[in-house]
């Protein structure tokens, strides 16, 4: 990801004024998450952080989606992957999108995304936080909501993107985001099937000082469900704000190809506040994250999946379930 420093005055295009929580019975089972989920959610994280590097292109990276496709597999969901070849800055590359389908019945599909690729050229780089952090979320998830016995009404796609990381110092055309790039494209093309209705990208969710910026540059009514979402549950969630900057992630092929769009992020990761001495170095490490900032996330991706699913305000009219 990347952060673009972005004018005050433009605060007001996603500010969320009176964020007081409607009086709502919320619906049993799957939108609570069981305490041991964020325990399950650290183991995955810390396999995931033992396959390293694993940039795109590399044995790494391929070791890495058949663990995803093994842990889906297991969970009792099919995998799905979709490999392709590219042109990079650096020679053509294979990548590899991983994916997982909780059908539903309202004719809609949110997305929930993370990439699990690391930066390259870092020696000793696990990516605990950036890259496994969110990819561990996603899983425990799937595992949560794959046993409920009642489901969400949208059909959920977890998409685990290969080659969010650029091989340069910034983000070009041929170099980041070739993950979601990929699926946000097939989503625009498609015709047919589920209507997508959002994509929820998670991003650095597990240090252990956890506080979840949303960027500027995301949908503002995803914004408003992911604070409404937060203060909802105050305590079980992270501290969610939003953030002063721009920030170039995954979210922002949703948003080039019309669909709704929204980051989750903790960019304040380091040793002191604004140092970021752990970001894109060795010393992003398990002992930085915590089971506990693990399930806060999910937590909070769980109650803006509520929310969405029960046609709160906030949902658009033209993307509201029939």
């Amino acid at each position: 990801m990347s952060r673009i420093a972005f004018g005050i005055a433009a605060a007001a295009a996603i500010a969320v004024a009176g964020c007081a929580e409607k009086k709502t019975e919320p619906a049993a089972g799957w939108e609570t998450l069981p305490p041991d989920a964020g325990v399950r959610m650290y183991a995955y994280a810390a396999d995931l952080a033992k396959i390293s590097p694993r940039d795109a292109g590399t044995p790494g990276a391929g070791a890495a989606s058949r663990f995803l496709a093994q842990e889906i597999r297991r969970i009792g969901v099919k995998p799905e992957a979709d490999c392709w070849t590219e042109g990079t800055p650096t020679g053509r590359k294979t990548f590899c999108n991983v994916y997982a389908t909780l059908p539903g019945t309202s004719g809609r599909l949110v997305v929930l995304g993370s990439h699990y690729d690391t930066k390259p050229g870092i020696p000793g780089f696990q990516g605990a936080n950036d890259g496994a952090s969110s990819s561990a979320v996603l899983l425990g998830l799937l595992h949560h909501l794959a046993a409920a016995p009642v489901r969400p009404r949208d059909t959920i796609l977890f998409a685990f993107f290969d080659g969010e990381e650029a091989a340069g110092a910034a983000y070009r055309d041929n170099d980041g985001l070739h993950g979601s790039k990929r699926l946000a494209a097939t989503l625009a093309e498609r015709a047919g099937g589920d209507r997508p209705v959002a994509a929820i990208v998670a991003d650095m969710v597990g240090d252990r000082d956890l506080a979840l910026d949303i960027p500027r540059n995301v949908t503002p009514w995803l914004a408003q469900t992911a604070l409404k979402a937060s203060l909802a549950r105050r305590g079980e969630t992270p501290p969610t704000s939003i953030a002063a900057t721009f920030i170039l992630d995954d979210h922002v092929p949703f948003l080039d190809a019309g669909v709704s769009a929204i980051d989750l992020i903790d960019f304040e990761y380091g040793s002191a506040p604004g140092r970021h001495d752990y970001w894109h170095t060795p010393l992003d490490t398990l002992d930085k994250i915590s089971a506990e900032s693990l399930h806060r996330t999910g937590a909070l991706l769980l109650a803006m999946l509520d929310r969405i699913d029960r046609d709160e305000e906030e949902v658009p009219e033209g993307l509201r379930a029939p």
